[in-house]
């Protein structure tokens, strides 16, 4: 009997250790789950992902590793809710609710009235935006990078 059928079906690691392996936090994991950068299933009430999957992930260049995102350093973990970013860098409020539902922005606190978002998050994901053309365009990946169209990524190369 061949088992070769086995090579194709996917391995699953729990959430816990996945999240060892990418850095991050079970929140940050369940919102790649929600906009489905991540597969999950849950086996005998344990929530797990697919290895291979978070494997690419965990090697693929991070947002916070980029120019882009370093040269807003001195803005690290300064919060600042959506309204007062909406009109400091001219961007829609419901553009950077979106962009924080997505987990491009991280959240820092809420006092029950504001939700505070990282101020360095903000900034990065508005120079992207600025830098891409804005609006009707896709602005990012799943991971917060900045999207390169298949013509961009074929210059690369």
């Amino acid at each position: 009997m061949s088992t070769a059928y086995l090579d194709t079906l996917p391995s699953y690691i729990s959430i816990n250790e996945a999240g060892r392996r990418l850095g991050l936090t079970p929140i940050r994991l369940q919102d790649l789950i929600r906009v489905g950068t991540l597969k999950a299933a849950r086996i005998k009430g344990e929530t797990v992902v697919e290895e291979e999957k978070v494997d690419e992930i965990a090697t693929q260049p991070k947002k916070e590793d980029l120019e882009e995102y370093k040269q807003f350093a001195h803005l690290k973990k300064t919060p600042i809710w959506s309204s007062e970013a909406a009109r400091k860098y001219g961007v829609s409020q419901s553009t950077i609710s979106r962009w924080a539902r997505a987990g491009y922005i991280s959240r820092l606190e809420s006092d029950g009235y504001r939700v505070y978002l990282n101020e360095q998050d903000v900034a990065y994901c508005i120079e992207i935006y600025k830098e891409r053309g804005g609006q009707g365009k896709r602005v990012f990946n799943t991971d917060g990078t900045p999207y390169k169209t298949k013509a961009e990524l074929q210059e690369i190369k």
